[in-house]
């Protein structure tokens, strides 16, 4: 177990190492500072609530390039190693193919993390400018902006997941267009489960519970609504869903796992 560990533990810091090599990582906690500075812009073109414009603008610009983020890293981590074969020498070492699938997903997920998290912090500054003003009766609450955090970070977390996953057995390009085709699935999978379970058909009604159950519920993980607009966000639901997310990780991992340790690389 503490060789697994260690390994995994390298594996991670080799990734994280080559991640922070990229200059596209930079662009996009670039563009994601440009982003909540224009946040600040157009509150201060309005009329009124001001902080919930800089707040839903702010999380949903950290939201969208740290996607951008995980997808990339994730979908690169391994595929590109596997196709420029600098794959072989790390499992020709007493690795097993499991344990380098955790390492690398561990890296992109610290990667991941990091960049959020200095994404995220201009976005706390640009909501500190305004998180004195009362709006709808009520302050802004901090410990509900660090919960909706957390769930920005696990959010970001399955993302990568699913961009890990399936690079190990499909091509870069594909896992590309797989990862944000799932992601946009993610999105609406309740709202497409409820509609098609309005269909009169019980085959479409069938077909959408089953999707609904094989694509992740990213509604479940995205309190910032909530957020916006005064209410509470530690409840029930919330809990479920870093649950859930943490579940839904794991057999995907596990399945990636199993695929990679049978794939022929060679």
């Amino acid at each position: 177990m503490n060789q697994r560990l260690v390994g995994i533990a390298s594996l991670a810091s080799v990734t994280l190492a080559e991640a922070l090599r990229d200059r596209i990582l930079y662009g996009l906690v670039a563009f994601s500072f440009g982003l909540v500075a224009l946040s600040v812009v157009l509150s201060n073109l309005t009329l009124g609530y001001r902080l919930r414009i800089v707040t839903d603008m702010s999380l949903s610009s950290v939201t969208f390039a740290g996607v951008v983020t995980a997808t990339l890293l994730g979908i690169t981590a391994i595929s590109r190693e596997v196709d420029r074969r600098l794959v072989f020498p790390v499992l020709a070492k007493p690795i097993e193919r499991s344990t380098y699938i955790a390492g690398k997903f561990a890296g992109v997920l610290v990667t991941t993390w990091l960049n959020a998290s200095l994404m995220m912090a201009a976005a706390t500054v640009a909501i500190a400018v305004y998180a004195d003003l009362e709006e709808g009766g009520r302050l802004f609450s901090w410990g509900d902006y660090a919960l909706t955090w957390v769930m920005l970070l696990i959010r970001l977390g399955l993302v990568a997941t699913i961009a890990v996953a399936l690079s190990t057995f499909v091509s870069s390009t594909v896992a590309l267009i797989g990862t944000i085709g799932v992601t946009v699935a993610g999105y609406l999978s309740s709202d497409l489960r409820y509609f098609m379970g309005q269909s009169e058909s019980p085959v479409m009604r069938g077909i959408g519970e089953i999707l609904y159950r094989m694509l992740p519920d990213f509604s479940l993980l995205d309190p910032l609504g909530r957020l916006v607009h005064g209410q509470a966000i530690l409840t029930d639901s919330v809990l479920l869903g870093m649950a859930y997310a943490a579940a839904y990780g794991l057999v995907l991992l596990t399945v990636a796992g199993t695929i990679f340790a049978k794939r022929d690389l060679g």
